[in-house]
């Protein structure tokens, strides 16, 4: 029996060194998605930035969006992932990742501060993160 894989190619009866090889790619795949499903912004110099971003059921640019309870979003526009509120016409792009990242990644790089849109960014430039943010103890 032929079975088809991705990308085309097709492979008679796999054994079971096979089968677990694919499974172990498909859980990778899985755990990578779930990981960028849900991130952080801790710091930043607008407040409506901060927060817990989820993953959202709309797309831009074939990729997912997300949204945090202020309605702010994180989404990838011509390869480049941004952050803005796309509520106005035309969206407002206050962040952008562009130097020093990776075009065409299907979710947003952590660890990489965006830079501001000199007309309405705010510095200090956020940073996405998978951690919660730290709650302050001294309160």
């Amino acid at each position: 029996a032929h079975r088809r894989f991705c990308g085309g190619r097709r492979a008679q009866n796999i054994g079971g060194i096979g089968k677990m090889m694919m499974l172990r790619a498909l859980l990778c795949a899985l755990t990578i998605v779930s990981a960028t499903a849900n991130f952080y912004i801790c710091e930043s110099g607008s407040e409506q930035f901060l927060g817990h971003y989820t993953m959202d059921t709309s797309k831009t640019d074939g990729a997912p969006k997300f949204s945090n309870d202020e309605g702010m979003s994180v989404y990838r526009h011509s390869g480049y992932w941004y952050i803005g509120d796309l509520g106005p016409w035309p969206p407002e792009t206050h962040y952008r990742c562009i130097q020093g990242c990776e075009h065409g990644m299907e979710t947003p790089q952590l660890g990489k501060a965006y830079e501001p849109n000199r007309n309405v960014g705010k510095l200090p430039s956020p940073t996405l993160q998978a951690e919660p943010c730290a709650v302050n103890d001294e309160l």
